[in-house]
């Protein structure tokens, strides 16, 4: 449950006009009721302000709202696409993004939102607010379209020169290390070539495009089969890409990688871990869990592959949730980022568990310690011997 003294900051996209607000006052209040309404507000009111706050205590304090309510209200807002959470396990801290609301002809001809409202409020007040937000469009049935399509400009004149100059010289996408996690997906080979017919520009947005090469990194798939699946999960009527349903095929997509590096570490992890239990395919839990890894604990693939490999030996081959979280957990707050402090920290786990040899002496007995001194003590008579020896051999002549 959220708490005043949790930390949060407030990120404002795009700007309010009369026409949204207009929309926001008409159509989304009466849907999502007065609290939304006072928390919407609220987020925005604050975060458009120079200051910025630290914690929940002002939008509580502001809002008159318990923190309950203040969090039941933030999915009502989420489930309305006005805002999007963020949160950091690490830190115990929350980003909220604050998104303008559709225009309201857009609202009312949402396939979800236009039905509810219309159902909420009646035929009446969806026909009066259509003639306000939603001017009647020209008929175009009967007319033959004659747009000129777009022609390559370029045709015969672009050299190859000219080519490599301009790949070095373009903006470096930021996609490529957002969330300091690198990414083995070549975007420019993915992109080459698309149609936007297929993937609308809409739907290329770098949060898009980063969970688009997240994906295939975790799950070891290729530019030309990521195209297709990607395909397969655009709504070609607002032209958006649906990311839950791409998760679900990446899931189930057959992972075809090629190993280029001879560092197994640097497979993608669902690949790692497959290679693990001998080609078995991976199941979709532990498919999430290494989602989650990444994605959740801002994990990298190596050290992802390297807490598979440790969890496996430590478990007897067990991948369990509770325990791969835990020793997650444990890795993040040593700030353990990277292979070869993962390896370190498994082999000083590893000398801390080893038994300490046992180094004490038994005691010998007194008389072993006592044998020198009786030998040295003890003199040799050389001249007596011998004649004892005579003494011997005139008896036995005798």
């Amino acid at each position: 449950m959220l708490m005043k003294e949790d930390k949060c900051k407030i990120e404002i996209c795009g700007e309010i006009s009369n026409e949204t607000l207009a929309s926001f006052t008409m159509l989304y209040a009466p849907l999502i009721k007065q609290d939304a309404v006072t928390l919407y507000q609220t987020l925005l009111a604050i975060g458009t302000r120079h200051a910025k706050i630290k914690n929940h205590l002002l939008i509580a304090n502001i809002t008159g709202l318990s923190m309950e309510v203040i969090e039941k209200n933030r999915r009502i807002l989420e489930q309305y696409l006005l805002m999007k959470t963020y949160y950091d396990a690490l830190h115990n801290a929350y980003i909220y993004q604050v998104f303008m609301p559709k225009k309201g002809s857009e609202f009312l001809r949402h396939e979800v939102f236009g039905r509810l409202y219309m159902k909420e409020m009646g035929k009446q007040v969806y026909e009066f607010n259509k003639l306000c937000f939603a001017p009647a469009i020209e008929d175009k049935k009967g007319y033959q379209e004659i747009t000129i399509p777009f022609e390559n400009v370029l045709k015969e004149d672009w050299e190859d020169s000219q080519e490599e100059l301009f790949k070095k010289m373009k903006p470096k996408q930021d996609i490529l290390t957002q969330n300091d996690i690198p990414l083995s997906f070549n975007f420019d080979r993915f992109l080459t070539g698309y149609s936007t017919m297929i993937f609308p520009l809409k739907a290329r947005s770098g949060e898009n495009l980063h969970a688009i090469g997240e994906l295939a990194t975790i799950h070891g798939i290729s530019e030309m089969e990521m195209r297709k699946l990607v395909s397969q999960c655009i709504d070609l009527k607002n032209g958006r890409l649906n990311l839950e349903a791409l998760k679900k095929k990446c899931r189930n997509a057959k992972p075809v990688y090629e190993e280029k590096q001879q560092d197994p570490y640097g497979l993608p992890p669902v690949i790692f871990l497959q290679k693990k239990q001998r080609g078995v395919k991976v199941s979709h839990a532990d498919k999430f869990l290494i989602e989650n890894l990444i994605t959740d604990f801002k994990m990298k693939p190596e050290v992802v592959n390297v807490l598979i490999e440790y969890v496996l030996e430590t478990t007897n081959q067990r991948f369990t949730r509770n325990y791969v979280e835990k020793v997650a957990g444990v890795w993040v707050r040593l700030g353990i980022d990277t292979k070869e402090k993962a390896l370190a920290q498994i082999e000083e786990e590893k000398q801390k568990g080893k038994p300490k040899p046992n180094v004490e002496k038994k005691q010998l007995p007194a008389w072993y310690h006592d044998q020198d001194s009786v030998q040295s003590n003890q003199q040799v008579d050389e001249e007596a011997l011998e004649k004892m020896l005579k003494e011997l051999e005139g008896e036995q002549h005798g």
